[in-house]
């Protein structure tokens, strides 16, 4: 699992409205790792384990869903609502 700051990459066109972006064992961010927060990496997190298990649903689920109805982004939103609150367990 890496991250990389990559500011100039969320100036090309298709990136401008994110602030991160995972890609499998990536996550891309606009700004570091302290300025973008808690809450933007554990979405990315939950996108990059998306990937691992279903690793070509996942991606293509954007060309059926789009972006705001997409079950995956959802599922990642829920992620972030649940660790602000506390309700994360580790095993």
């Amino acid at each position: 699992m890496r991250i990389l700051v990559v500011p100039a990459l969320f100036r090309l066109p298709w990136f401008r409205r994110f602030d991160g972006y995972a890609a499998w064992g990536l996550i891309l961010l606009r700004r570091g790792v302290e300025e973008s927060g808690d809450d933007l990496l554990a979405h990315e997190l939950c996108h990059v384990w998306q990937m691992q298990h279903r690793p070509l649903a996942m991606p293509l689920s954007y060309l059926v869903h789009g972006y705001t109805r997409n079950p995956y982004e959802r599922e990642a939103r829920n992620a972030v609502d649940e660790t602000q609150a506390g309700n994360v367990t580790v095993p």
